[in-house]
C-alpha cells in the first residue's frame, strides 16, 4: 500500500474539518458571527452584552411559530442590550428572504442575516440538525444555551443570563442539594427541604434567587405554614434589597400568581415601594410592578396612575404590552367609578 501524502493545501483543509468537527458545546467560548449578506438590522456581537444566534428558514414551518415569541423576547430585554440575529442559509433565494422579513414588518425586528460561515460554526460544529435552532451567549461570550427556542429551558436562560444570574458551575454545585431538597418535600420533611435549599442560596443569593422563591412557596403551599411564609418574605426583602430583579420578582408572586396560598399583599407592597425606591419613580417597570400590585390590591385607581405613567416612559418597542395593560386597570377603575 502506497502511504498517503499530503500537499501543503490538503493538509490545511483536513485541519480544517477535523478543527470543525469538534463539538461546540455549552461553556464554549462561542465562534464569530460570519454572515454574508445583512437583510436588517446589521449589528455586530461579543464580549460585555448577550446576545442570541438563530437558525432558521422561510421555508419552516416551525421557525415561522417560533418568530412570534423570539421577537417578544428580543422586544423585553433590548433595552438591557441583547441583541438576536436570526441567520438563513437560503443564499440561492436572497429576495425570497428580503420578501419575508418585509412582511413581517415589527413581528420580526431583529437583526436578519446570510449565512456566510455561521452555520458552519456555530450549528454544525455543535451537530445540531433541525431548526429553529437557538444559540444563547452570555455577556462573557460563552454559549449558555443550544436547542429549540421554544424550549422552556430558552427562556428560563435567557431571563437569568440577561438578570446575571447564570452560572452554570454554581448550579452543577447545587443540584445535589436541590435533588435533596426535592426528595424531602416529597416526604414532608420540611426541616431537611429548607436546609437543602438554606445552602443552595447561601452559594449565591443572586444567582439563586428561584430558590429562594421555590421555598417561600413550599412554606406557604406544600407546609402551610403563613407565619413562617411571612417571616421567609420579610428575609428575602432584606436579602434583594438592592436587587430590582429581585424585589420585582417578589412582588409579582405575592401578589398575581395564580395560586392563592402565596398571595399576601403587605409583602408585595413593601416590595413595590422598595422597588420604586431603588430605581426611582421615573423606571418603567418599578412603575409597571407597583401598579400591578395596586391592581391586585383593589387599588385600580393607583394601579391606572401607575401604569399611565409606565407606558408614557417606557421605550416605544414595549409600548404596546405596557398599553394592554393600561387598558385593563383604566377599564376596572371606570367600571368602580360608576357603581
Amino acid at each position: 500500500m502506497l502511504p498517503i501524502r499530503f500537499t501543503g493545501a490538503v493538509l490545511v483543509a483536513a485541519l480544517a474539518t477535523l478543527a470543525q468537527a469538534k463539538d461546540l458545546k455549552v461553556g464554549d467560548k462561542a465562534p464569530d458571527v460570519q454572515v454574508e449578506e445583512w437583510i436588517q438590522g446589521e449589528t455586530t456581537v461579543g464580549e460585555g452584552k448577550p446576545y442570541v444566534v438563530e437558525f432558521w428558514a422561510t421555508w419552516c414551518g416551525p421557525c415561522k411559530v417560533a418568530i412570534p415569541h423570539m421577537n417578544e423576547l428580543y422586544k423585553k430585554y433590548k433595552g438591557d442590550g441583547l441583541k438576536v440575529i436570526g441567520v438563513s442559509d437560503e443564499k440561492n433565494a436572497v429576495g425570497k428572504v428580503k420578501d419575508f422579513v418585509r412582511q413581517q414588518g415589527d413581528r420580526m425586528s431583529y437583526a436578519v442575516a446570510i449565512d456566510g460561515g455561521v452555520k458552519r460554526d456555530w450549528f454544525d460544529a455543535a451537530g445540531q440538525k433541525g431548526i429553529p435552532c437557538a444559540f444563547i451567549v452570555d455577556d462573557t461570550n460563552h454559549i449558555a444555551f443550544i436547542g429549540h427556542p421554544m424550549d422552556d429551558q430558552f427562556e428560563s436562560i435567557l431571563g437569568k443570563v440577561m438578570d446575571g444570574r447564570y452560572n452554570p458551575k454554581l448550579e452543577k454545585q447545587a443540584a445535589p442539594k436541590l435533588d435533596a431538597a426535592n426528595r424531602a418535600v416529597r416526604v414532608k420533611n420540611w426541616s431537611d427541604a429548607y436546609r437543602h435549599l438554606d445552602e443552595v442560596i447561601a452559594l449565591d443569593p443572586r444567582v439563586f434567587l428561584s430558590t429562594s422563591l421555590l421555598k417561600y412557596r413550599i412554606i406557604a403551599c406544600e407546609d402551610g405554614n403563613p407565619e413562617a411564609a411571612k417571616a421567609w418574605g420579610a428575609e428575602m426583602l432584606k436579602t434583594y434589597a438592592s436587587d430590582a430583579g429581585g424585589l420585582e420578582s417578589i412582588a409579582e408572586m405575592t401578589a398575581a400568581d395564580p395560586e392563592a396560598c402565596l398571595h399576601d399583599l403587605e409583602l408585595a407592597r413593601a416590595a413595590a415601594d422598595a422597588l420604586l425606591a431603588l430605581e426611582g419613580s421615573r423606571d418603567p417597570d418599578a412603575l409597571a410592578t407597583s401598579a400591578l400590585v395596586a391592581y391586585h390590591a383593589g387599588d385600580s385607581d393607583r394601579a391606572a396612575k401607575d401604569q399611565q405613567m409606565a407606558w408614557m416612559l417606557v421605550e416605544p418597542g414595549r409600548k404596546d404590552v405596557f398599553r394592554r395593560d393600561l387598558d385593563l386597570y383604566l377599564g376596572n377603575a371606570g367600571r368602580k367609578r360608576a357603581r
